[in-house]
Parts: C-alpha cells; sequence; structure tokens
C-alpha cells in the first residue's frame, strides 16, 4: 500500500472555514498557505491578514496555541498560484456557488503540482460537477473532503 505524505497544504479561501481548516492543519505541524482575492484597498493579502488575526480572537480557539497562527503562509490568486506547486494537498473552501469554484479551478488548474490532491469543502455541491472544471490529468486526483464547522471541535468516531 502507498502511503501519501501530506508536507505542505493549500487551503483556498480565507473565510470562516478555510481560515480553521488552516489552523487546523497548524496545530497538527502541517505548513499551510492560506489563500483568498486580492484586497481592493491596502496589502494585497489584507483579506487573509484579518482572518489570521481573527483566529486569535475565536472562542473556542482554533488553535492550540495563539503563536501557530504566524506558521500560517499569506497568499492571494493574483500573485502567488505557482506556491501551489509545492503543495500535496490542496482544500478549497470557498463560498457555495458553482460558479465560482468553477472559475477558481480553471484558474488554479495550470499551478497544481502532478501528485497533489485537490479537494473541495462543499457541503452540497455536486463533486462530479465541480470536476468538469478541471483538466483531464486532475479529475482522478479531485474529490470532497468536508470539515465540519469548527474543524477542530469536530466529533470523531472511533
Amino acid at each position: 500500500m502507498n502511503r501519501f505524505n501530506v508536507r505542505k497544504v493549500a487551503v483556498l479561501g480565507a473565510g470562516v472555514m478555510g481560515a480553521q481548516i488552516a489552523a487546523h492543519l497548524v496545530n497538527v505541524k502541517v505548513p499551510v498557505v492560506l489563500f483568498d482575492l486580492p484586497a481592493k484597498e491596502g496589502p494585497k493579502n489584507g483579506i487573509v491578514t484579518k482572518a489570521v488575526e481573527g483566529l486569535k480572537k475565536l472562542k473556542p480557539s482554533p488553535l492550540g496555541i495563539p503563536e501557530d497562527a504566524a506558521l500560517i503562509e499569506q497568499a492571494n490568486y493574483e500573485e502567488h498560484l505557482d506556491k501551489l506547486k509545492d503543495c500535496d494537498l490542496i482544500i478549497e473552501a470557498i463560498a457555495e456557488r458553482m460558479d465560482w469554484k468553477l472559475d477558481l479551478y480553471k484558474r488554479i488548474a495550470p499551478a497544481v503540482a502532478p501528485h497533489a490532491i485537490v479537494a473541495s469543502n462543499t457541503s452540497g455541491l455536486s463533486i462530479t460537477k465541480l470536476s468538469e472544471a478541471l483538466p483531464e490529468e486532475i479529475k482522478p486526483r479531485f474529490c470532497g473532503i468536508h470539515f465540519f464547522n469548527p474543524p477542530r471541535y469536530m466529533y470523531r468516531w472511533s
């Protein structure tokens, strides 16, 4: 049996779920690049910066150690898509809009590493329909990977 080693993860979308998924990953010391749209005003990573800062204020805390928020690398889709080439797992966690997700998949596809798994955190959209925006070589590595809110505290079946 082959093992899939996850050395680095990209989380696409710095909203409530995306930011908390990123926090959940750094809690177990997996490096994360958290992406979002470039901010219209101020620094281009402003949306992600605000999300990372927000993680420190949430109760219950999504971070085991609040200082670990600094381990989340900040990125935006305009300047940093090349960072996807270093990621073994890419988790899309943007709003539940098919059109937005399909547009994002088309945008990221050229930067996805040939071995990387691409996953959607969707809770209700068709994985088959979402996969239609991806090139044929990525489709077999596309799946759903759903985190419940809040990710750090979701019940685990033993």
